[in-house]
């Protein structure tokens, strides 16, 4: 479903991607860990058209996507869901959620999959008609991953989706994204907690100061001595 090759990018004169290649199978649940800074995030900006790649190619579905607008990327059927949220404070969850549809123009379909997507998350229904800014922060996850879901996407790029989270929230965030593979939607995970992204995982990327540095099946990087020693703690 998405290839990247020998993809480069930097923010001015600091560099954050070195050459990555990696690859997303239909219906995967792949995930990215690394440290802070080690281009996990950038990735996912790149593929998404928020940071312009000075190299390579991004390959979508078989089109390439590196020189498109990110508009045109979320419409092809890839919808970013960011770190820290980013709901709009100062609209309703509704709101919010009608946001993440803006790029469709199926009136009807949007009222239904609203619906559902209130009917996977309960307390967005109950706060509908609620300030997103005064959520609890697990609520505003759960908004912000529902709002991705509006645009119908085949590709979902998550990016530290438990950051910030009590423990308990962290289990539903977690659970949310386990169905969302199963409905069948693939998945790219960024995330901090790399134990619990590599157990529910297919595949894993780690990545170092902007490389891919290893690869593999998730099962087999949880049993990787340096992967342990330096991202799970053991």
């Amino acid at each position: 479903m998405l290839k990247i090759e020998s993809v480069a990018a930097a923010y001015g004169p600091v560099t954050a991607l070195r050459g990555i290649d990696l690859a997303v199978a239909s219906g995967e649940l792949v995930c990215l860990i690394g440290a802070n800074g080690a281009g996990k995030s950038s990735t996912l900006r790149a593929i998404s058209g928020l940071l312009r790649p000075s190299a390579g190619r991004i390959v979508f579905e078989g089109r390439e996507i590196q020189n498109l607008e990110p508009a045109t990327i979320l419409k092809s059927g890839i919808a970013h869901c960011p770190e820290g949220r980013r709901v709009f404070p100062h609209l309703t969850v509704h709101e919010n959620l009608a946001m993440g549809a803006y790029v469709r123009r199926d009136r009807h379909a949007v009222a239904a999959d609203i619906e559902r997507v209130c009917s996977h998350f309960p307390i967005l229904a109950e706060r509908r008609r609620q300030m997103a800014g005064t959520l609890s922060g697990g609520e505003q996850q759960m908004l912000a991953i529902g709002r991705s879901l509006m645009s119908r996407p085949r590709l979902i790029l998550l990016d530290e989706p438990s950051l910030g989270l009590a423990p308990a929230i962290v289990d539903a965030t977690f659970a949310i994204i386990a169905g969302i593979r199963r409905e069948g939607t693939t998945v790219l995970l960024v995330e901090q907690n790399a134990y619990r992204a590599l157990r529910m995982a297919d595949r894993g990327y780690v990545m170092e100061t902007g490389r891919v540095v290893l690869e593999g099946r998730a099962a087999d990087l949880l049993a990787d001595d340096h992967v342990r020693r330096a991202y799970l703690g053991a």
